[in-house]
């Protein structure tokens, strides 16, 4: 049987099913899965093993999104960020079991895997989109970090980086520095408004350092502006904030 012998629609760059079998669903998916970006709904369970575990146990209308790099994400109502996902590079394998469609994302390096079972198939679709060459996007936490690595007396007078990106088991240090009394000097840096979060992560980066090392060691968040909860947490940790505005 060919493609569209099968398919609930096609318009150009676009193919769907509507409520098809599983095994229809099977085939366009596997037919499609490396030139085009898939959406699947429907009711579905859904399992991630890996650097931890986690589970969908509770069968539910859940949205699947899979690009043709492999990126796997699985999306409920609310929030902006997936349930459950596979970054790129991943391989998506489809098949059915006992009448269900089984979906499984693989990530060689580090292992990680992401396995879904979708008992209720509503929607699957397949479809072209474009990729913009040469993207920039301006006032990225990164653009911050290049403005302190570049001239690092924005901080203060008489630091000097060390490392950016400097890796540790808590997370990766946006600048690692020291100051003109030598000490070490962690920032972390952010485009917009520091939230409470950003001070937890940098007292997670000075007390991993400071134990680690056996020294004390200063900790300054970068960024436009602070929240007054921010703040105040800041001051009771005993760390410091600078004012930075990403260049537009």
């Amino acid at each position: 049987m060919d493609l569209l012998s099968f398919m609930g629609g096609e318009v150009r760059d676009l193919e769907y099913l509507v409520d098809p079998s599983p095994v229809d669903a099977m085939r366009l998916i596997t037919l499609r899965k490396s030139t085009h970006v898939l959406i699947i709904y429907g009711e579905m369970v859904a399992q991630y093993e890996g650097r931890a575990k986690s589970s969908l146990d509770e069968l539910m209308p859940r949205l699947i999104i899979a690009k043709p790099d492999g990126a796997f994400m699985i999306h409920e109502a609310g929030e902006y960020k997936p349930r459950l996902w596979n970054p790129a590079p991943a391989q998506l394998h489809a098949s059915v079991n006992m009448g269900v469609l089984v979906l499984r994302s693989v990530r060689l390096s580090p292992r990680e895997v992401v396995q879904v079972e979708v008992p209720i198939i509503r929607f699957v679709a397949a479809f072209r989109v474009g990729s913009t060459a040469n993207y920039r996007v301006f006032g990225r936490e990164e653009d911050v970090v290049n403005m302190i690595v570049n001239n690092p007396s924005i901080i203060e007078d008489g630091l000097r980086v060390i490392s950016r990106e400097y890796h540790t088991l808590v997370g990766d240090i946006d600048i690692l520095a020291r100051d003109s009394n030598n000490n070490l000097v962690v920032i972390e840096c952010k485009r917009s408004q520091a939230g409470p979060e950003a001070v937890n992560q940098l007292k997670r980066y000075v007390d991993y350092l400071s134990e680690k090392e056996g020294v004390r060691v200063r900790g300054i968040l970068a960024a436009p502006s602070i929240s007054s909860s921010a703040y105040k947490y800041l001051r009771m940790y005993g760390l410091e904030f600078r004012r930075v505005e990403p260049k537009l």
